[in-house]
């Protein structure tokens, strides 16, 4: 059933897509079963069936197609902007993982980001529960991205604000306390990964703390770049959000923050999920045990994917490409070549980007990732598209550096051929490409000063050449030549004739 209350948007169709994806269906699904629950903004329809199955659903959307299709369903609708929601309706919980920003038409007042929290608060029973996600404008994302956050890319980008709303929480503490200032008690927090929309990692700021920071890095720069292969970014994604994890900086740079707070006064609802949250189909938990190692464990399997291997303790360790890169840089020689022949003899079909190393020991980061039979190759390829500098400049093509590799690995025979198709997808990042041209530039500067320094020497001899044979041509025709020389013939015949005698 539809209800138009005001602002509605006819024959408008949201450009972006929907919030959704595996973990926040997985987290919407922790609402206590037989609530009403308000959804606010678009979501997928995945995330709204999964809600509706435990709970009285109702879907708040400016789109008027969108409202009709979602009524076809059978669901109850909102149809209208937010500033239009009165406070006689009341929910037990509000859902809005698709944050705040799509929530107004232009059929009504613009609201800022503290305006629509102050609405949907007002939706909220007495200890009702509030799911939103809120993005960071200042998250890796924004970070890597090519095109400004305020510039106009869709038609429902008609107030591109971006870090111009100053009411919009820039940090996760000031976060909570403005959460806490407008009557919403914060439960839990999680920073989120890759994208706002649809996350595939999910970690507290006391995980990322006092957690393994080498596998959550690994395990965020694995999310980043999967998200962002093939696409076009400012920078690799991947450095910067692993650099920021490891650094403390995690919860700062995240793409994404997750809070679940209650309105008080009321009781906190039983909410609250672990301390990380990964997967792009099923869904882990990675939990702190007692022994001070962390463990994952399968909360929501896939039909039809075996996550058998995915239980089990955590990898703990440093990423295998980011030592193999920072041994590279510093010219380590016998550092890269302990870490090759290791990885070659533990986990040769495992990418580098796969593989964790906590001192001599070597584990997948995600046992689900298929095996390649061209991991050398692969990082061969990160080092010269990356634009990283490296113990053998010579080697300016990816087979002569393959080869370099499978000897420091201490493999046998000679290096297998090229398999066909692609190289593994990673970012398209322009500083690297910048990093490529610089790198040619030098290449081409000094071919061309080798070249000019050729032909001078050429010319040089050229010279000398002609000045010899005009020397040659001026003394052969000379008549005191053919004398010397007429004379060297009598005298050389003259001194066989004595050694004859003799």
């Amino acid at each position: 059933m539809i209800r138009l209350i005001g602002g509605e948007m006819p024959g408008w169709s949201e450009d972006h897509p929907p919030a959704g994806g595996a973990l926040y269906g997985y987290l919407a699904e922790q609402l206590p079963a037989g609530s009403s629950v308000l959804v606010a903004g678009p979501h997928e329809d995945a995330l709204i069936d999964a809600l509706a199955a435990r709970a009285t659903v109702t879907c708040l959307v400016r789109s008027q197609p969108e409202a009709e299709r979602l009524a076809a369903r059978g669901l109850d609708v909102l149809c209208g902007t937010l500033t239009k929601l009165t406070d006689t309706d009341r929910w037990d919980a509000v859902v809005a993982l698709d944050g705040l920003g799509r929530l107004c038409s232009v059929e009504g007042p613009q609201y800022g980001w503290a305006e629509c929290l102050q609405v949907l608060k007002r939706a909220l029973r007495p200890g009702g529960a509030l799911l939103l996600a809120v993005e960071n404008e200042l998250g890796v994302h924004r970070l890597v991205d090519p095109v400004a956050a305020t510039a106009t890319r869709a038609d429902d980008a008609w107030r591109p604000l971006g870090e111009f709303d100053d009411s919009k929480p820039g940090t996760p503490g000031r976060l909570i306390a403005g959460l806490d200032a407008e009557g919403l008690a914060v439960d839990w927090l999680g920073a989120a990964w890759p994208e706002p929309g649809s996350p595939t990692m999910i970690a507290t700021p006391d995980a990322l703390r006092d957690g393994p920071a080498g596998a959550l890095a690994a395990a965020v720069a694995s999310a980043v770049g999967t998200a962002y292969a093939n696409r076009g970014v400012l920078s690799d994604p991947r450095r910067l959000a692993a650099a920021a994890v490891r650094s403390g900086l995690g919860p700062e740079l995240a793409t994404a923050w997750l809070v679940i707070t209650h309105r008080t006064p009321g009781p906190a609802p039983a909410l609250r999920p672990p301390a990380v949250l990964l997967g792009d189909g099923p869904v882990l938990e990675v939990t702190p045990g007692p022994d001070g190692g962390w463990t994952r464990h399968v909360l929501r399997e896939v039909p039809g994917r075996d996550t058998s291997a995915l239980d089990g303790p955590w990898p703990a360790g440093r990423l295998l490409e980011e030592l193999l890169l920072s041994a590279c840089l510093r010219h380590d020689l016998p550092t890269v070549r302990r870490l090759l022949t290791g990885w070659m003899a533990a986990l040769p079909g495992a990418t580098a980007d796969n593989v964790v190393v906590d001192g001599d020991t070597y584990a997948r980061l995600d046992p689900g990732v298929p095996a390649r039979d061209d991991a050398l190759r692969g990082f061969a390829t990160m080092l010269l598209t990356g634009g990283y500098a490296h113990p053998w400049p010579a080697a300016t093509d990816l087979r002569t550096l393959t080869a370099i590799l499978h000897g420091a690995a201490g493999l046998p025979g000679d290096v297998p051929a090229i398999p066909p198709g692609e190289n593994p997808p990673v970012p398209d990042s322009r500083r690297e490409q910048l990093e490529q041209l610089r790198s040619l530039r030098r290449r081409l500067a000094d071919a061309a000063a080798r070249a000019e320094e050729y032909e001078r020497e050429i010319a040089k001899r050229d010279a000398e050449l002609t000045k010899a044979r005009a020397q040659i041509a001026t003394f052969s025709g000379s008549f005191g030549y053919r004398m010397a020389k007429l004379g060297y013939g009598v005298a050389r015949k003259a001194r066989q004739r004595v050694r004859k005698k003799a």
